[in-house]
């Protein structure tokens, strides 16, 4: 018999703080093993200029929304949940930002398609220089820290 498969849920930057409870709630009583946040957005805050397109939106102007949302959900999971973290995340500061937030994980997307193949390995040494530089001996210990 095969393993069970990890089951996450991706939920988008868009909900509000009533919907973000809703979620908590609910993945706090079912059994699943963690929150990817977030999918890309409907809206076009953060962009310097208009857009009239369809479609979700991705990429830097998602990465405050994004933060913001897996810190409200760190908070409101007590950490208890493992949260990937995702949405414009370009360097190694963008990734640190995410885990400090309450990450577990961070996924990469656009910030991969711009920056090329040897983004991760730019992202991993430069997490190293941060974590050493907090006083930190594994990134386990830096997430969450932002709260």
């Amino acid at each position: 018999m095969m393993p069970p498969r990890p089951l996450f849920v991706k939920i988008a930057p868009d909900l509000g703080r009533r919907e973000l409870d809703d979620v908590i709630e609910v993945v706090q009583g079912v059994p699943l093993d963690g929150i990817i946040a977030t999918n890309s957005t409907l809206g076009r805050r953060g962009l310097s200029t208009g857009s009239t397109e369809a479609g979700g939106l991705s990429g830097r102007p998602l990465r405050q929304p994004s933060t913001e949302i897996v810190r409200y959900l760190y908070a409101g999971t007590r950490g208890r949940l493992p949260i990937v973290g995702v949405g414009g995340i370009f360097s190694a500061e963008d990734a640190y930002e995410k885990i400090c937030a309450g990450a577990s994980l961070v996924q990469l997307y656009t910030g991969l398609i711009y920056a090329g193949p040897t983004l991760p390995h730019h992202i991993n040494t430069g997490l190293i220089r941060l974590l050493r530089r907090d006083g930190f001996a594994h990134v386990s210990e830096a997430v969450g820290c932002a709260l």
